[in-house]
């Protein structure tokens, strides 16, 4: 009978404290990322904008056949937390970027190029909107 009193008293417990869950729930979310029919470059960054009341945006980079994965909030929990979204993508850095010390707009070395159009580089412009579900999301962005 004591057992079952201090393991009730532990699921009481453990129910008042919770998992240690900090933070929102996030749900897996990839996909590939093809600009004109061809993988966006190596690091792109990917970033999901949100456009309701989620807390946090997610972002991830991409690989080199274009597919990424997101995470979200700086402890880099995997997934997203479920709602709408505005994709917003950032050209990897060039050179000059990173040996001036991260100085100046990355996203005016993104536009110069041309690799992800201009509109795409803010959550403000970006026509792209996708939502993420509970569960596992596969969500392919075709610029």
């Amino acid at each position: 009978m004591r057992r079952v009193g201090c393991l009730t008293l532990i699921l009481v417990v453990s129910g008042l404290l919770g998992c240690g869950g900090d933070g929102p729930k996030t749900n897996s979310v990839s996909g590939k990322v093809t600009i004109g029919g061809k993988p966006a470059p190596k690091d792109t960054l990917v970033t999901f904008s949100p456009t309701d009341d989620n807390p946090e945006s997610a972002s991830g980079r991409v690989d080199d056949s274009g597919n990424y994965t997101l995470y979200t909030g700086a402890s880099g929990t995997a997934g997203a937390v479920a709602g709408k979204y505005k994709v917003v993508l950032s050209e990897p850095q060039d050179e000059s970027y990173m040996e001036g010390g991260g100085q100046g707009d990355p996203t005016a070395a993104a536009a110069k190029d041309g690799l992800v159009p201009t509109e795409y580089t803010s959550a403000a412009t970006s026509p792209k909107e996708v939502e993420v579900t509970s569960g596992s999301n596969t969500i392919d962005i075709e610029i």
